[in-house]
């Protein structure tokens, strides 16, 4: 497997201005990677997250950082006018889709798109990254053999007591959890699960498609604590979660710091872990230990009846990510 070479690499990455994507984008400045396009919501939290990288990694520089903002993972116009702005001629050796998060609450909710209404976490924190890509791709600015990473999470397999597996029992079955056609009670943490495993098949599925031109891997470091994925829930079960459940995770090694996580996925970035079409997470039954292949944990994820009907469902909202043109004889 190829690595990287710091000097000379250009990286992207969604949702930088916070929780993994700040702190993954810390350790590639202090790499001295050539550039670091902290794609963020808002150019105005892209540049604050800039200026407290610049403090917080001093004596490093941060001549490699570069701010934009428009890339709102729940919003694809909003997402292909900030790709449209980027520079041209000027393509990623790799793009770090990690934007996103959990959708709290006690009933479905759902991005409505082009007359389709979408389960919101499956939207943003799959679509969005597909949107992203697309557009990326359309514009040239995809490197031959690029990296494309995923942000993962071991939920896509379930964990115990936790998230329930994701399984779905035909390719109908989830065309209606997508589109929101089930009657079953909504449960924020399954659903966030259900969105990691979508995310999951769709690599595997652009992996097949796309393999002669770019590299796509999904990738999950464990689970971390003092990160802002709790960020929307109530501030009272916020408290316990971040304050006493994860103290108590990391404490018995349950659990890693967001630094520890991030020099995994930098690992990733780099070419150390992760082959085109790899999900790749923590031990089954497990959310934190050696990298494992987390296909064998959930038949679901190797479904080619779901993975197809997945991708149909992608396509058909979005379009199909364009292909370089066969050269004729």
């Amino acid at each position: 497997m190829e690595t990287l070479q710091p000097q000379s690499q250009s990286v992207l990455i969604t949702g930088a201005n916070g929780g993994m994507g700040k702190e993954t984008t810390k350790l590639l400045a202090k790499k001295g990677y050539n550039r670091i396009v902290m794609a963020c919501r808002t150019e105005g939290k892209a540049e604050k997250a800039k200026q407290e990288i610049a403090t917080e990694i001093q004596p490093y520089k941060v001549d490699g950082l570069e701010v934009t903002g428009g890339f709102d993972m729940n919003n694809p116009d909003e997402i292909e006018k900030a790709v449209n702005a980027l520079p041209a001629n000027k393509p990623f050796d790799v793009v770090f889709l990690q934007a996103g998060g959990v959708v709290f609450g006690k009933d479905f909710e759902f991005i409505n798109y082009k007359g389709k209404k979408i389960e919101r976490t499956i939207f943003q924190n799959t679509l969005g990254g597909y949107v992203t890509l697309f557009h990326l791709k359309r514009r040239g600015l995809l490197k031959p053999n690029a990296r494309v990473i995923f942000a993962g999470g071991e939920g896509a397999r379930g964990i115990p007591g936790m998230i329930e597996k994701p399984e779905f029992t035909s390719a109908q079955h989830l065309n209606q959890y997508v589109y929101g056609n089930v009657k079953s009670k909504y449960v924020d943490m399954n659903a966030m699960g259900v969105s990691k495993y979508s995310s999951a098949i769709l690599v595997q599925k652009l992996a097949e498609l796309y393999k002669d031109e770019f590299q796509t891997v999904w990738f999950t470091p464990g689970l971390t604590y003092g990160t802002n994925g709790l960020a929307s829930k109530p501030a009272f079960e916020r408290f316990i979660f971040e304050k006493i459940g994860f103290g108590i995770m990391a404490f018995f090694g349950l659990a890693q710091s967001p630094v520890a996580a991030a020099q995994k996925y930098v690992d990733a970035i780099e070419g150390k872990y992760g082959e085109n079409g790899d999900v790749l997470g923590a031990p089954e039954k497990k959310m934190l230990g050696s990298i494992s292949d987390q296909k064998p944990m959930n038949s679901s994820l190797t479904n080619q009846a779901l993975i197809d009907e997945f991708y149909s469902i992608v396509v058909d909202t979005f379009g199909e990510i364009p292909k370089k043109e066969k050269a004729t004889a």
